[in-house]
C-alpha cells in the first residue's frame, strides 16, 4: 500500500486532544449519605469485572481515536498495487537468429530466451492462450492459439537458433496481425536485441513487451568474403576480406585462407577498438574448389569466424549448331576458348533427342526443331512447337520500338537504331499467358522480336528475323548479347565465378536436362532428395552456415552459405531509451501492476466507527 498524501498524517495530532479532553473531570458536589453504598459497591468489585468495566468505561475513548486515525488514512489516498489477471491472449515472438547463438556462461543466449518464455507460459492463467512465432530470417508460426502449457513447452524446447539475419520486425508486424483490439492481448518479444531493429520495434505498440536476453561481448567477425579475377591477367586474382572489432578494446586476429584444405595466406592483423578493416591479398594461379577464411580466435560469437566459398573456373561448353551456313555465328563461337561445337546441316528426328540432351547448348540457324521437353536452345528465326509462338506473316523494316534493360540477357546493350531487313510476325499462343513462362525482351510497333521461354526444364530465347540480313553482327552488341544468351541457358560456365550466398537466402541450383531428381546435404551432414521441378531449382533451406553438397547422378558440385552481415554480428545488447513522457519498458516479462484506491474503505469504517462509538455513549447514558 502507497499513500499519495502522507502530509494528511499531521491530522493524527487530535489524538491527544482527545485523551485530554477524556481527562477532564466535573467539579464534584458535597452530598450527605449513607456509608451502606460504598459496601455495596466493594462487594461488587471483590465479584470481579471491574478491569471489563474500566475498559467499556474506556471504550468511546478507543472508539474516537480509531476513528481518527481511520480518517486520517483516508486524507491521505492510500492505492494498493495489486497484479490483475491476463484476461487477454499472450503472442509469443521468439528469436531464433545467429546472434542467439552467442556463448554465455550459462549456455547460449537462446536458452536464456527458452527459460524466459518456460516462464512466461507457467505465470499465465488457464484462460490465457499462446502464439508462439518464431522471428528468423522469415516469420513462423510455431504453434496456433493454444493454453496447453505442456504441449507449448514442448514446442518451445524443439525450437532452434538458426544461422542466418534476425527479422524480427517482420515477426512483429505478424504478431500484430493477431491481436484483438477488444481483448487485452499482448505481445512479447523475446530477444538480444542485435541487428539494430529493437529500438524502433519497441515504439511500434504499446503493448509490445521486450524482454532482453543478455550475456556474451567478445567478437571479431567477418563481414565480406570475395575473389575477383584481374581483367588483364587470366590467373591474377584478388581475394578481399573485410573483418570488424566489435570490442571496445584492440585485438590480434591470426587470420588463414585455404583452398581445398591447402593454405594459401597466413597472416596475422592488429584490430583497433571498433575497427572495420579490408584486406586484399593478390593470388597468382589457377582458382577452383572450395575456399574458406577462419579466425583464429576465441570469442563469444564463433559463427563468423568462419566464411567460405566455392570457385568455379570456366569450364567448356558444347554446343550443336544446325545450320546450312553462317558465317558471323560461325566466327563468333569460334572465339570462345571454351566453347566446343558440334556443326550439322540437317535434323534427324530420330537421333534428335539423344543430340539435343548431350549438349549444353543447341543452336538452330534458320531450321525448325521437333518438339522438345527440355533443353537449352537459342532459336534463330527458327519456330519450336514446344514454344507458344504461332507464325502470322512477316514484316519488312520493323523499327526498334524497346527492349528490357532489366532482363539479364539484354544487360549491357544498345540496339537503338537496329535495321532488319525483314522479321517474323509471330502471336502468343493462348497457353503462354497462363503461367508467364514467355516473356518479350525486345519489341517493335508491329510485333516481338526476341522472347525468352523457360518452363519444366526447357528454356530457349527466339531470335524472330535473321541476323545476317540486319546490321546486328557488325554491331558491338552482337558478341555481347550472345554472351548474355549463353550466360542465362548455362550460368557460370563462359567465366570465373564463386557460388555463395547469404544465410537465408535462397540459392538458384541448375541441372542437367535428363535429371529427374537429384540431392543436397547441409553442412551438418543431412541430406535431402528433391524431384525436378523447373531450372534453376530454387533451393531455400540455407539456414546453415557452411558449404552444401549437390549430387546430380554421378555428378558433386558445392556452394557455400555464409552469415557475412555486420549489423548481426554486432552481438552487444543495445540500451533502450525511453522518450519523454512515456513509461519505460520493463526488461522482464511481469504483468502489469494495477492501482486501487482504498479511501472510500477508510471513510466507510470511519462512518461504522462513530455508529458504534454513538450506541455505547447512549448505553452508558
Amino acid at each position: 500500500m502507497q499513500l499519495i498524501h502522507p502530509g494528511a498524517l499531521l491530522v493524527l495530532g487530535l489524538i491527544p486532544i482527545l485523551v485530554l479532553i477524556h481527562s477532564l473531570r466535573p467539579k464534584p458536589r458535597e452530598v450527605d449519605v449513607t456509608s451502606l453504598f460504598l459496601w455495596q459497591e466493594a462487594l461488587r468489585e471483590k465479584k470481579g469485572g471491574a478491569f471489563i468495566k474500566r475498559f467499556v468505561k474506556n471504550l468511546p475513548l478507543l472508539l474516537q481515536i480509531l476513528a481518527v486515525v481511520l480518517a486520517t488514512v483516508a486524507l491521505a489516498e492510500p492505492v494498493w498495487f495489486y497484479t490483475p489477471p491476463v484476461k487477454g491472449n499472450v503472442i509469443l515472438v521468439l528469436d531464433s537468429s545467429a546472434s542467439m547463438k552467442t556463448r554465455t556462461g550459462q549456455g547460449i543466449r537462446f536458452d536464456l530466451a527458452r527459460k524466459e518464455a518456460f516462464r512466461l507460459i507457467d505465470d499465465l492463467p488457464k484462460e490465457s492462450r499462446v502464439l508462439i512465432i518464431q522471428a528468423g530470417h522469415n516469420p513462423s508460426i510455431l504453434s496456433p492459439f493454444s493454453n496447453d502449457k505442456s504441449q507449448l513447452r514442448q514446442i518451445i524446447a524443439d525450437a532452434r537458433p538458426s544461422d542466418t539475419r534476425g527479422r524480427i520486425d517482420k515477426a512483429v508486424y505478424l504478431a500484430l496481425s493477431f491481436m484483438d483490439p477488444d481483448r487485452d492481448d499482448r505481445i512479447f518479444l523475446v530477444t538480444d536485441g542485435a541487428g539494430g531493429q529493437l529500438e524502433k520495434i519497441s515504439r511500434i505498440h504499446q503493448r509490445v513487451r521486450t524482454i532482453l536476453v543478455p550475456g556474451g561481448t567478445k567478437n571479431v567477425g567477418i563481414t565480406k568474403f570475395e575473389f575477383r579475377r584481374d581483367l588483364e591477367f587470366r590467373d591474377h586474382y584478388e581475394i578481399m576480406l573485410v573483418l570488424k572489432n566489435y570490442n571496445p578494446h584492440p585485438v590480434l586476429c591470426p587470420i588463414e585462407l585455404t583452398l581445398e584444405d591447402k593454405t594459401i595466406v597466413e597472416k596475422t592483423i592488429g584490430l583497433r577498438a571498433l575497427e572495420k578493416k579490408l584486406l586484399v591479398f593478390p593470388h597468382t594461379g589457377p582458382l577452383s574448389g572450395r575456399a574458406e577464411a577462419t579466425l583464429k580466435l576465441d570469442d563469444d560469437f564463433p559463427i563468423d569466424n568462419r566464411a567460405y566459398t566455392v570457385l568455379h573456373p570456366s569450364r567448356d561448353i558444347w554446343i550443336l549448331l544446325v545450320t546450312k551456313g553462317n558465317y558471323f555465328l560461325e566466327r563468333l563461337l569460334a572465339a570462345y576458348p571454351n566453347v566446343m561445337i558440334n556443326s550439322v546441316k540437317e535434323i534427324i528426328p530420330s537421333s534428335w533427342t539423344d543430340q539435343a540432351v548431350r549438349h549444353d547448348i543447341v543452336i538452330l540457324d534458320r531450321i525448325p526443331p521437333p518438339a522438345t521437353e527440355r533443353g537449352n536452345f537459342v532459336l534463330i528465326d527458327a519456330l519450336s512447337p514446344s514454344i507458344p509462338l504461332l507464325k502470322t506473316g512477316h514484316i519488312s523494316n520493323p523499327e526498334i520500338l524497346d527492349w528490357d534493360r532489366r532482363d539479364p540477357i539484354m544487360a549491357n546493350l544498345d540496339l537503338s537504331g537496329l535495321y532488319i531487313e525483314r522479321a517474323t510476325q509471330v502471336k502468343a499462343a493462348a497457353r503462354a499467358g497462363a503461367d508467364n513462362s514467355l516473356r518479350p525482351i525486345l519489341e517493335s510497333q508491329q510485333t516481338g522480336l526476341m522472347f525468352a521461354y523457360e518452363k519444366s526444364g526447357l528454356r530457349a530465347v527466339y531470335v524472330g528475323f535473321d541476323p545476317t540480313r540486319s546490321d546486328l553482327p557488325l554491331r558491338v552488341a552482337y558478341p555481347v548479347l550472345m554472351s548474355n544468351i549463353f550466360d542465362w541457358l548455362v550460368p557460370h560456365h563462359l567465366r570465373f565465378s564463386t557460388s555463395q550466398v547469404k544465410a537465408g537466402e535462397p540459392f538458384p541450383i541448375y541441372v542437367g536436362p535428363r535429371t529427374e531428381n537429384f540431392s543436397v546435404a547441409t553442412p551438418s551432414g543431412k541430406w535431402y532428395r528433391y524431384p525436378f521441378q523447373s531450372n534453376p531449382f530454387e533451393y531455400v533451406n540455407t539456414r546453415e552456415v557452411g558449404i552444401y553438397t549437390v549430387e546430380e547422378g554421378e555428378k558433386w558440385r558445392y556452394f557455400a552459405v555464409n552469415l557475412v552481415d555486420e549489423s548481426e554480428s554486432d552481438i552487444r545488447v543495445p540500451v533502450i531509451e525511453p522518450p519523454a513522457r512515456e513509461r519505460p519498458e520493463p526488461s522482464k516479462a511481469e504483468p502489469v501492476a494495477a492501482e486501487m484506491d482504498l479511501w472510500v474503505f477508510f471513510v466507510i469504517s470511519v462512518l461504522l466507527v462513530l455508529v458504534l462509538e454513538w450506541f455505547f455513549w447512549l448505553k452508558s447514558r
